[in-house]
């Protein structure tokens, strides 16, 4: 019996080694399984957001944050109230009627992070920053900040020889939608200097920035309608730069 016996005691002991190895591979796949499931968790309950860029941000909670309001965009899929911090520009989902802010006003804003699935594409999840409430802290209005287009010119062509150069002197905002500019003017004839002047634009712009039209001191009419060629794409350019 003894003899029987004896050749398949090394064969039950190679089956429970191969069972020992097979559970414990089994419970470290679940080990690696629950890690992982746990940093999904975390990474879908933390984000970040400008308005706060050295928080980690939680789903759904609540935070009040001052800012300065900037644009009201109701043209959108999801309305959209634009405001700034520092100098960053953050755009929070708002489906609601405009709040009738005025560019500049300085707002204590309470908002929080949530789920979106944008119109269109129901299968893609995203995540944005929702404004719950808004309200003004004053009726003070900040003034833009126009550093960005000082000291800088651009040139348009006279004639057959002729250029005229137009030097920034003075940005001065009127209100959210126009911006006046004081351009110092050097004309040349054959690369020669010959006269230097002042002329004063108005540029207007719609909700979204887009340019209007831009009207001369003293007139009424829209120069772009008088601008020709390199001129009209100058001016235009410029507009961009001075709105943004």
């Amino acid at each position: 019996m003894k003899k029987i016996l004896a050749p398949f005691i090394p064969l039950v002991m190679v089956v429970f080694v191969l069972q020992a190895c097979e559970k414990k591979v089994e419970n470290s796949s679940k080990e690696n399984s629950v890690q992982k499931n746990i940093d999904v968790e975390k990474k879908l309950t933390e984000f970040k957001s400008l308005l706060r860029p050295n928080e980690n941000i939680e789903l759904g909670k609540i935070y009040t944050d001052t800012v300065n309001f900037v644009d009201f965009m109701d043209y959108t899929d999801d309305y959209l109230f634009v405001v700034k911090k520092s100098k960053d520009t953050i755009h929070l989902i708002f489906n609601k009627d405009n709040p009738k802010f005025v560019r500049g006003n300085k707002l204590e804003i309470k908002w929080k992070m949530d789920s979106l699935r944008p119109a269109g594409d129901p299968d893609f999840l995203d995540y944005q920053e929702f404004l719950i409430s808004s309200k003004k802290l004053s009726n003070e209005i900040s003034k833009r900040d126009f550093s960005k287009v000082k000291n800088q010119s651009f040139v348009i062509s006279c004639g057959t020889g002729c250029a005229m150069t137009h030097n920034i002197k003075k940005v001065e905002e009127i209100n959210p939608k126009s911006i006046k500019v004081t351009f110092e003017i050097d004309t040349y004839i054959d690369q020669e200097q010959t006269e230097t002047f002042d002329e004063i634009y108005t540029f207007y712009y719609d909700n979204a920035k887009i340019l209007k039209k831009i009207t001369r001191e003293g007139e009424a009419e829209n120069a772009l309608d008088n601008f020709m060629g390199s001129a009209k794409q100058s001016f235009e350019e410029f507009a961009v730069k001075l709105a943004n």
